[in-house]
């Protein structure tokens, strides 16, 4: 399937700005400890970066810099998935949508066992940009592949045990996200949902449902653009994108293992959602208000 994202008129995409780059200490921290100590040459490396990859995909998130935030762990259930992660080698970890995989390689610093940590994208150019921002291509622990969820069938998935035994294996290669139907015990997605209108959203939600192993504890969870009341987000690129709500998006994931796996079911999963208010510069000179969704998915 095609990819089902807005096309955007190139005359109003913003041309980049240096000022836009803000690192958290903690950040920095581990920027410095991954890359490199020399904070100019740091910053040189990740402008250098952000150049090549806005110039292929203009997305605003990598113009405000934030293919190096570190957004997984602001979560509230982050420390929950890190820990849990560090005591069961079997927890498959997938970060769906990682971009150059900034996130994932924080994961892995903070302790989770690198060989049970996937990242991937559809575009191979982030895989290969974040090879080159953290000069690893030749020894990353992490399993890196681009795949399209969107061609990832909907429907259930069947358990299959000598699947999941070989992909818990480090060395088994990862090509596609069809490999992972029912494996992954932990899945995030950070900016990925508001991407879509609210149909397509429906559906990326079905798919990524059932990547998701039907057992206690497994979570998805994430990050995107939301709104107080659920509606078409006001986009100054002109793209069609969905805002949901603090009470719509429960909605949809109830609606979503309740298709999958029946009432019973769904009444297991427990889903969170918080709505943060965030300021942002989309153009030069000027803050727009905005509003983040940090949530979580959780079969209880």
């Amino acid at each position: 399937m095609s990819n089902p994202e807005g096309q955007v008129d190139p005359a109003v995409i913003p041309p980049l700005d240096a000022a836009l780059l803000h690192l958290s200490d903690t950040e920095l921290a581990f920027l410095r400890s991954a890359i490199t100590e020399d904070e100019e040459q740091l910053k040189k490396i990740v402008s250098d970066v952000q150049a090549r990859a806005y110039a292929k995909y203009p997305y605003p998130c990598i113009r405000a810099f934030h293919f190096v935030n570190l957004m997984m762990e602001t979560n509230d259930i982050y420390l929950a998935v890190l820990e849990a992660g560090k005591k069961d080698p079997t927890h498959l970890f997938l970060d769906l949508g990682c971009c150059m995989g900034t996130d994932v390689r924080k994961l892995v610093h903070d302790g989770y066992p690198a060989a049970q940590v996937l990242g991937c994208d559809l575009r191979p150019e982030y895989i290969a940009l974040g090879h080159e921002l953290f000069a690893d291509a030749d020894r990353s622990p992490v399993r890196f592949f681009t795949s399209n969820v969107f061609d990832l069938s909907p429907a259930p998935a069947a358990e299959d045990g000598a699947q999941l035994m070989s992909i818990l294996d480090p060395s088994a290669a990862i090509s596609d996200l069809a490999q992972l139907r029912g494996a992954l015990t932990y899945v995030y997605t950070g900016a990925l949902f508001h991407l879509f209108d609210e149909e397509t959203q429906l559906g990326l939600a079905r798919r990524v449902a059932v990547l998701l192993w039907r057992s206690r504890g497994a979570v998805v969870f994430g990050r995107h653009q939301g709104l107080r009341e659920a509606g078409y987000i006001d986009d100054h690129l002109g793209r069609t994108r969905y805002g949901h709500s603090e009470t719509s998006w429960p909605r949809l994931w109830q609606k979503v293992f309740t298709e999958l796996e029946g009432q019973e079911f769904a009444n297991r999963v427990v889903v969170k959602a918080k709505l943060v208010e965030k300021f942002r510069q989309v153009v030069p000179n000027e803050l727009s208000r905005t509003h983040m969704l940090y949530w979580s998915v959780q079969i209880v």
